[in-house]
C-alpha cells in the first residue's frame, strides 16, 4: 500500500501533492469534457447544415418539377395557338380567294 497523509512524515506536503494530483485530474477531465462538448456541438451544427441543405435541395427540385410542368403546358398552349393561327390563315385565304373570284366574275 502507498504512502498516505496519515503515515507520511510530511502530511501537509503529502496532502498538497494529493490535492494537486486531484486538481490536475479534475482539470484534465473538465478539459476533455469541454472538448467533447465542442465536438458534439460541431457535429450537431454539421448535421443541421446537411439537413437544411437536403430540405432546400428537395424544395428546389419540387420547384423545378413544377416549373417543368408549367413549361410543358405553355409549350402545348403555344402549339395549339399556332394551329389555330394556321386554321384562321387558311380560312382568310379561302375568303380572300372567294372575294377575288366574285370581283373578277362581275
Amino acid at each position: 500500500m502507498g504512502m498516505t497523509i496519515f503515515d507520511s512524515r510530511n502530511p501537509a506536503g503529502r496532502a498538497g501533492l494529493e490535492l494537486s494530483l486531484l486538481t490536475t485530474s479534475l482539470v484534465t477531465s473538465m478539459a476533455d469534457a469541454a472538448a467533447a462538448g465542442r465536438q458534439a456541438a460541431d457535429e450537431r451544427r454539421e448535421r443541421r447544415a446537411a439537413y437544411k441543405y437536403a430540405v432546400e435541395l428537395n424544395e428546389a427540385r419540387g420547384r423545378a418539377d413544377a416549373l417543368g410542368r408549367v413549361a410543358i403546358r405553355a409549350v402545348r398552349h403555344v402549339a395549339s395557338l399556332e394551329a389555330e393561327v394556321r386554321r384562321l390563315r387558311v380560312a382568310l385565304d379561302q375568303r380572300q380567294a372567294h372575294i377575288d373570284r366574285v370581283r373578277n366574275a362581275g
